[in-house]
């Protein structure tokens, strides 16, 4: 069955997203319109006020309106649907219903109607003027399943977004065809839409554009539009709203945003059916639990509804859910927002957003953004985009705590001038610091193979209890046992993540351990937090996959996750890095050091020669990559404000007993690095770029590398130079004092220069002797 267990997943990832934490701050009651100087604002008059005029075709829903006002809570919801008995009962039947119905239809059509590369990104097939009969079947498929999800409301559709990107849970068909949820969601009615833009925006002096008109007494078709142009049919539609394109009086494209008209009444009646569904289960696993069955060693544990009912009740858990949902529906708070994340990113110089123009909070205009989202790239810009994505995501989550959670691809956009664009900020997720450093030691350990390391990061983000708790089944209570402890915990793990494809690659695979392998038998809690970061990493993995099957999600992640490693701010962490790189009386842990020099020196071993093969070219491009992001993250770390930490050990740092394991046999690797660095620069001063390998159209054609750099980026990593190299002289004067004042640090130098120069001449000597195989051959092939 092509969509085996699709219903199922849908259930579990709606019971997840009820789990999630509230979000956003919520901040003052009033937004301001955020509006750039550079733009000509739409004045209006207060949305808070009462409304003098209303659009009839809006009644049906005017009722949920006085709900809008709440954070959704049960006090206030509840007495609501009192009113209403058969409203809640309707949207039951309705939800069961439709998912039958489309599971149903679905699997009549068959395993598989057309070849997987006969398709769009969007789920249609790709040669609309050539369709046969298999592709037009295959496209009304798609279509059907996608109007069924539609139908059933903004959290299905987000649902939908969600497994779209993941066809290891619902199959290649079903999810090529939830793709249209992204950016083609079934619209809503071009009138109920127009009627939202004048309520919300109160402008009823004339139409929203020349040509735009609808049956509405209160608006004088006669007055002057509202903007310049606009497009009578939606260009985009979601799981909330749908963009029409604009252009303001100015000159100004913008893109406008309306919400859709049933967006709070549906959100609302999915709550309290939600609350209704889980108190139920509740109710049902209390009973379940008298009759659990207590080991027979009479070690008295707890039962699973005892140890998940203990401290957040089903009531607390669905108001904090309830009032984070609520915020998506507020775009004055999106827009806020789109500001806030893109200015936590200004670091890295590839992240925009859209120019707010205008907020409401049903209305969102921003600038018109020049790009392409995903189906419109060729494969090297895909892989552009993708990796840029999984950066910024990777180097929000581990520092600066500040997570877009729906990064699915109609999310995202290349910009045409090379930056990665993300759209939509109704949702996002704050992480703690100490949730950052942890994920930072979770990343490293899990590409490191470490899974001790991981163990240890899932204790400190809440993820696994301490003590550790283990039952033998699922009749069992959970008790802590001195046979079952974290050592162990770590060996079952590894034995798991070692037999699961894409066990150390892919996180989805991760997710596919903990859950039916590790957590039938382990106590693993999923804090509330973690359901967006898993939503955010499982997405992103799930486009990376479709533009390069060997894509590793942790490698890209890696190079954040060691600067956090590298600027700790709890004392924890502090006291993690301290004791990773210095023992106890500072002196250099000689074979870590040696592990993170050999991690970054497998990034630059990339060919470069012009007739490699297609796969090593990708592992080149791959490392390139890697490179490209490591120089990024860590690059300016010494001299930059997070680089306390890093500063403190190199200082405390025992240069003595470091230079004389430096000139030692156990650092000859480390010379010899240095030693071929060095001979590099002389040769790449001294060589012409044609001598060297360099192949202008080849490098051109590698653009998924290229890194757009914003002028506030350059600006920046000018200062963060400045001071490095105030740091490095500082550090070098200090350490050489300390080795020359001394006699063993002074006989210490002394054998480190004899033994660098005697590895630097051998190198050289190598170096002269292939000369003629590395330049002069390609020189001569080219006369």
């Amino acid at each position: 069955m092509i969509i085996k267990g699709w219903i199922q997943w849908f259930l579990f990832i709606s019971s997840g997203i009820l789990t999630r934490t509230s979000a956003i701050a919520v901040g003052e009651q009033t937004r301001k319109v955020i509006a750039p100087p550079t733009i000509q604002t739409i004045h209006h008059a207060n949305e808070n006020a009462p409304q003098k005029i209303s659009s009839p075709l809006l009644d049906p829903w005017r009722d949920f309106e006085v709900l809008r006002k709440t954070n959704l809570e049960e006090e206030y919801v509840a007495p609501f649907f009192q009113e209403r008995p058969t409203v809640i009962s309707q949207r039951l039947f309705q939800v069961t219903r439709t998912l039958y119905d489309a599971r149903e239809e679905w699997n009549k059509g068959g395993e598989q109607l057309a070849d997987e590369d006969s398709y769009c990104a969007d789920g249609g097939p790709a040669n609309l003027d050539g369709r046969n009969e298999l592709d037009n079947l295959a496209l009304e498929r798609a279509m059907k399943l996608c109007a069924s999800v539609a139908s059933l409301g903004p959290v299905a559709v987000k649902i939908g977004q969600t497994l779209s990107q993941r066809p290891d849970l619902v199959g290649a068909s079903a999810a090529r065809a939830l793709k249209r949820l992204q950016t083609k969601n079934i619209p809503f009615e071009n009138d109920l839409a127009y009627s939202v833009m004048h309520e919300s925006l109160d402008y009823w002096k004339g139409p929203l554009a020349p040509g735009i008109y609808f049956n509405n007494s209160n608006v004088d078709q006669d007055g002057p539009p509202l903007f310049a142009e606009m497009t009578k049919d939606s260009v985009a539609s979601a799981s909330l709203g749908q963009v029409y394109k604009a252009t303001m009086h100015d000159g100004v494209k913008v893109a406008v945003k309306v919400q859709r008209p049933d967006a709070l009444s549906c959100l609302c009646q999915d709550v309290q059916c939600f609350r209704i569904v889980f108190q139920l289960k509740a109710t049902l696993e209390k009973i379940r639990s008298r009759f659990a069955r207590i080991n027979k060693d009479g070690n008295a544990g707890q039962t699973e509804a005892e140890i998940r009912g203990n401290g957040v009740t089903v009531g607390t858990v669905i108001d904090r859910v309830a009032r984070d949902i609520k915020k998506e529906l507020d775009y004055r708070i999106e827009a806020e927002n789109s500001v806030k994340f893109r200015e936590s990113l200004n670091f890295i110089g590839f992240v925009t957003t859209p120019d707010v123009v205008q907020a409401t909070s049903r209305i969102l205009m921003t600038k018109w953004i020049p790009g392409r989202h995903l189906d419109k790239l060729n494969k090297q810009e895909g892989l552009a985009m993708t990796r840029m994505a999984v950066e910024a995501c990777t180097a929000s989550i581990c520092l600066t705590g500040y997570v877009h959670a729906d990064p699915h691809e109609g999310n995202l956009m290349l910009h045409d001038d090379g930056r990665i664009v993300f759209l939509d900020f109704g949702l996002m997720s704050d992480v703690s610091v100490d949730v950052m450093e942890g994920f930072a030691r979770g990343i490293q350990g899990t590409l490191s193979e470490n899974f001790v390391a991981v163990t240890e990061a899932f204790v400190d983000v809440d993820f696994v209890t301490y003590p550790v708790q283990h039952r033998m089944g699922l009749d069992d209570v959970w008790r802590v046992d001195p046979n079952y402890g974290l050592p162990q915990l770590a060996e079952e793990l590894e034995a798991a993540m070692r037999n699961t494809e894409g066990g150390v690659s892919q996180f989805g695979a991760l997710a596919t351990v903990l859950n039916k392998e590790i957590s039938p038998r382990w106590l693993v809690f999923t804090p509330p937090y973690v359901i967006l970061l898993c939503r955010t990493f499982l997405t992103l993995e799930g486009i990376a996959q479709s533009v390069d099957p060997e894509f590793n999600i942790y490698e890209m992640a890696m190079p954040w996750a060691v600067r956090r490693s590298l600027s700790p701010s709890t004392q924890k962490g502090i006291d993690v890095f301290r004791t990773t790189l210095l023992t106890e009386d500072n002196k250099i842990q000689w074979q870590r050091l040696l592990d993170l020099v050999n991690m970054n020196k497998d990034t630059n071993d990339a060919p470069v020669a012009a007739d490699i093969s297609e796969t090593e070219s990708n592992e080149a491009e791959r490392k390139a990559a890697k490179k490209a992001a490591m120089g990024d993250a860590v690059g300016t770390l010494l001299g930059s404000s997070d680089g306390k930490a890093l500063r403190r050990v190199l200082k405390d740092l025992d240069s003595t007993d470091f230079v004389t394991r430096l000139s030692s046999h156990d650092g000859r690797p480390l010379l010899q690095m240095a030693a071929t660095q060095l001979s590099n620069c002389l040769f790449r001063k001294k060589a012409p770029k044609e001598l060297q390998g360099y192949n202008p159209e080849k490098q051109s054609g590698i653009i998924e590398n290229i890194r757009p750099v914003s002028d506030e980026l350059i600006q920046l990593r000018k200062r963060q130079s400045r001071w490095n190299k105030r740091v490095k002289r500082h550090l070098i004067t200090h350490h050489v004092k300390c080795c020359l004042l001394r006699w063993k640090g002074l006989m210490a130098t002394t054998r480190l220069v004899f033994a660098f120069a005697k590895v630097f001449v051998v190198t050289l000597a190598e170096r002269l002797k292939g000369v003629d195989k590395i330049y002069l051959e390609p020189a001569a092939a080219v006369s």
